[in-house]
């Protein structure tokens, strides 16, 4: 957990076996406060230097045949582009309708690598942090946690495992509203970001009253003549202890000492379960999923420009005869896997801006003659995402001109929300940037041999164009 419990590990050794014998803390909680981080069971399954001698493309075939053996049918370039958003440790969200297998996915991929699934389902009077994190009571001096919050602590006590952690139907409440701090915390590269669920003053107060109680008892118990190995329960049959302690503590009688005993302990165990502070876990990744339709809000561009979408198709619509010799052809080892967060893809800083780079120019071209006049937003952070997802996606096995192709559908036409019969800010038909736009697209992919057409930003483009000549010139990638 980082810097979890300073203060009261401090007090933990040097009073942890004074704590046990009153009864203020078990000894199996001692021993899971330190030291502070659990190796967790023996994992079963190989290695992926084992398996796989370490290459990251030969994942996705035998991916593939896991989850159609599973009864789950994904076209091998999904699962490709899947794996390299994985790879990338970006924030993804996942949009199709319902039954499209977006949580499946999640689940299935999770599952194969030996890791682990949380599914947290997102209410629609989420308004705050504190629905995805959880609050502090300052009556019973408690911190009361959520699933979420849990799902991380359960990550960081087994550093070595994936833990992936999905938020289901994420935009039924507004995620800018809730997962704000988040999507703040997760813009540093550099470090695993620190999150503060409360202040520090409330381990403080603890730690100072569990330490005035402990000398008290020890002063009790020399007045008595009593040993260190003295339980609370000796205390309170010593009728000389006993009244020492009622005495020094002020109390005036036995119940009154019994329900300041239980006070101290309930407090004690419900700061050590909840610190007020902790790193977030380097081997948690967070998907959302959601639905667009009339039930639910819409992305901000706050949250678009942040996060990677990957859209899911009606799953009735897929080609199951190409997949399907997609897995004849694959002829992948049935092996049971056991991957390390490590090997699954670290959290590092972005690639330094290479404005030679030819694909980065393109895209600074795009954003510069077409994107801005229709202000939709494709600054440098979404080039910086790209040049990582651009690395993942060639340790993935992706063919680079179908990774271009994904970075469009997934970085810019999802911010696609615009009234095309308004003039553009360079005094153009937005409409006209709009068309503009579709023939740069075309001229750079139109020709790519690997990009279906099915999954082509040009033929999703040309949809939204048709769409908006039908809905009085609004232009919509998410309209249906």
């Amino acid at each position: 957990m980082g810097q979890r419990y300073r203060r009261l590990t401090e007090l933990m050794m040097d009073k942890g076996q004074r704590l046990v014998a009153l009864g203020l803390i078990d000894a199996t909680e001692l021993g899971s406060l330190l030291p502070l981080e659990q190796s967790g069971p023996e994992r079963q399954g190989l290695r992926f230097a084992d398996a796989f001698g370490g290459e990251f493309s030969l994942l996705a075939p035998w991916l593939q045949a896991r989850m159609a053996s599973a009864g789950l049918l994904y076209p091998q370039a999904q699962v490709r582009n899947f794996l390299a958003l994985i790879r990338t440790r970006d924030l993804v969200v996942l949009a199709g309708d319902s039954g499209s297998g977006k949580t499946s996915m999640v689940r299935a991929v999770a599952e194969a690598i030996g890791g682990v699934c949380t599914v947290i389902p997102v209410k629609p009077n989420w308004t705050g942090p504190e629905d995805l994190l959880g609050y502090y009571n300052p009556i019973d001096r408690a911190y009361h946690p959520t699933p979420f919050l849990l799902a991380l602590q359960a990550a960081a006590r087994t550093p070595d495992v994936p833990h992936f952690i999905c938020l289901d139907e994420m935009n039924l409440a507004r995620v800018e509203h809730y997962f704000a701090d988040f999507l703040s915390l997760l813009e540093d590269r550099s470090s695993s970001p620190e999150i503060h669920l409360y202040t520090s003053d409330e381990e403080r107060h603890l730690t100072a009253e569990q330490g005035v109680f402990l000398e008290l008892e020890a002063e009790a118990r020399r007045r008595a003549g009593m040993g260190e190995d003295a339980t609370f329960e000796d205390l309170l049959k010593d009728d000389q202890a006993n009244a020492a302690l009622q005495q020094l503590g002020g109390f005036r009688e036995a119940e009154g000492l019994l329900a300041y005993h239980s006070r101290l302990r309930r407090a004690l165990a419900a700061h050590m379960r909840t610190p007020t502070s902790f790193r977030f876990p380097d081997n948690v990744w967070i998907f959302g999923a959601v639905n667009v339709d009339e039930t639910t809000h819409h992305l901000s561009p706050k949250v678009l420009d942040r996060v990677h979408v990957l859209r899911f198709s009606n799953p009735m619509l897929a080609d199951w005869d190409a997949i399907g010799d997609e897995l004849a052809a694959g002829g992948v080892q049935d092996v049971e896997l056991a991957m390390t967060a490590n090997e699954l893809g670290q959290r590092k800083a972005y690639p330094n801006l290479d404005l030679k780079d030819p694909d980065i120019s393109y895209l600074a071209r795009l954003a510069r003659e077409f994107l801005d006049p229709l202000g939709v937003e494709f600054g440098l952070r979404a080039i910086r995402q790209t040049q990582g997802y651009f690395a993942a996606a060639d340790e993935a096995g992706l063919d680079h001109d179908l990774a271009l192709n994904n970075v469009v559908l997934q970085k810019i036409l999802p911010k696609l929300t615009l009234d095309t019969s308004r003039s553009a800010a360079d005094g153009r038909s937005r409409r006209d940037v709009l068309l503009a736009l579709r023939g740069a697209l075309a001229e750079r992919l139109g020709k790519s041999e690997t990009v279906s057409n099915d999954e082509s930003a040009v033929a999703k483009l040309d949809r939204a164009i048709t769409l908006a000549d039908g809905n009085h010139g609004v232009a919509n990638y998410w309209m249906r």
